[in-house]
């Protein structure tokens, strides 16, 4: 028996969170009430690349997902995160350390079918919901147990899960700590040093968000 779909947890625009984001380009819509604030992000936000909530990272999937940036020039959808909503949530990954892809490959359960009958949307909201307080990982690069030994203990969001207390944790923690065995984000700096520079001008958020979206093997 398929149980009844709840609403993902990254389907929803989060207000408080978007407030803080973009808190140096709101302008006077900083003030508004989160219903204001919605409407203001669905007809301009949405289109000059905000992110909707923490969960979605809209500037990565205008990056990776062609039929997204194509949809989005030509205005048949608003925003990248209009696609994911509609047609996107099947394949492609809405952030840069969840890889559908990765995540359901590692087990039966999380089939798409399997993911439907359990309820959830697809393999990124089982994620969110259980799938990361279990332990799971949803990226080569995110390594929930090396996560735990770095995060902050202290921040108030401890009794989060290790992904989506990344989530809402300083940006630039990938800058000072490794959160996978394949990533050396002190290494990477000295070997690039344009990645740094692109992380000092606000290019690209931190060191391993620049490593993944400018991955050329031959190098190194």
């Amino acid at each position: 028996m398929t149980k009844p779909l709840l609403k993902p947890l990254w389907h929803d625009f989060d207000a408080a969170w978007y407030r803080t984001a973009y808190k140096d380009v709101l302008g006077e819509a900083l003030s508004l009430p989160d219903e204001g604030l919605q409407h203001w992000y669905e007809t301009q936000g949405a289109f000059s690349g905000h992110s909707p909530n923490p969960y979605f990272d809209e500037e990565w999937y205008r990056r990776n997902c062609a039929d997204a940036l194509e949809g989005v020039s030509n205005q048949t959808y608003r925003s990248g995160f209009e696609h994911y909503c509609k047609r996107g949530y099947k394949n492609q990954s809405p952030h840069y350390l969840f890889s559908e892809r990765y995540y359901i490959k590692q087990g039966e359960n999380l089939t798409p079918s399997a993911l439907m009958q359990q309820g959830y949307k697809n393999g990124y909201d089982h994620y969110l919901r259980v799938g990361a307080a279990e332990g799971l990982q949803g990226h080569l690069f995110f390594n929930p147990a090396m996560y735990q030994k770095h995060r902050a203990t202290d921040d108030g969001l401890e009794a989060l899960a290790p992904f989506r207390h990344f989530l809402l944790a300083d940006r630039s923690l990938p800058d000072r700590v490794a959160l996978s065995e394949y990533f050396d984000p002190i290494w990477y700096a000295k070997a690039t040093p344009q990645s740094h520079i692109m992380v000092e001008y606000g290019y690209v958020p931190n060191l391993l968000y620049y490593f993944l979206s400018d991955f050329t093997p031959n190098g190194f």
